[in-house]
C-alpha cells in the first residue's frame, strides 16, 4: 500500500501505464444528440442522452497519446496539440468501415488507461482528424502486425481533460464494440 499526501504536483503512486481502451464518437453525431460537454480545471463533466461510441481494445503497447504545448511569444498564442495514433489489429470488414469513418470524419476520443483513468481528446471546437495512417498494413514475416494504423491530432485550447465520472459517459452514449 502505498500511502503519501497527494497535491497537484506529486507523482503519487506508481503504476503501469498504458491504454486499455479507446472510444470513439463522431463529433456532429454528439452534438445533434444534444449532449454536450463542460471543461472546468481539468475535468470534464457530460451532460445528454442517445450519443453514439464505438470501442477498441488495442493490444499491449500499441497505441499511443501527446499533448505537447504549442506557444509562440512572437504572435502570442498558445495551443495543444493532441494527437493519438497506433495500429488497429485484425482485417475484418466491420473494424475497416470503423478506420474509414473515423479517417474521414470529425472525432472525438476518451482514452481508457490501463491505471482506471481516462482522458478525453478533441472535445475542443476543432476535433480530432485523420492526419495519417494505414488503411491496412502488413509486413513480410509471419510474425508481424497485420491490421490499420490510425493517426489522429486535433488543436485545442486546453490539455485533454480527465473525465470526472465514466458513469456519466456511459449514460450519454451507447458503446458498441468495434
Amino acid at each position: 500500500m502505498c500511502e503519501i499526501t497527494l497535491t497537484a504536483l506529486k507523482a503519487g503512486c506508481k503504476d503501469i501505464s498504458g491504454i486499455s481502451k479507446l472510444y470513439f464518437i463522431d463529433k456532429a453525431a454528439r452534438i445533434d444528440a444534444g449532449i454536450t460537454y463542460t471543461v472546468v480545471d481539468g475535468e470534464i463533466s457530460i451532460a445528454g442522452t442517445d450519443g453514439a461510441a464505438f470501442v477498441l481494445e488495442p493490444k499491449q503497447n500499441s497505441f499511443s497519446v501527446t499533448n505537447p504545448t504549442n506557444a509562440s511569444a512572437d504572435n502570442n498564442s498558445l495551443f495543444y496539440l493532441q494527437t493519438i495514433s497506433g495500429m488497429v489489429h485484425g482485417n475484418s470488414a466491420p473494424q475497416k468501415a470503423l478506420i474509414q469513418n473515423i479517417n474521414k470524419g470529425v472525432t472525438e476520443v476518451l482514452v481508457a488507461y490501463t491505471n482506471g483513468t481516462y482522458e478525453f481528446f478533441g472535445t475542443d471546437t476543432a476535433g480530432m482528424q485523420a492526419d495519417g495512417g494505414d488503411g491496412q498494413a502488413s509486413g513480410q514475416a509471419a510474425g508481424d502486425a497485420k491490421g490499420a494504423t490510425l493517426s489522429l491530432t486535433g488543436q485545442s485550447t486546453y490539455i485533454a481533460p480527465v473525465v470526472s465520472s465514466f458513469t456519466a459517459f456511459t449514460d450519454a452514449f451507447t458503446v458498441t464494440e468495434a
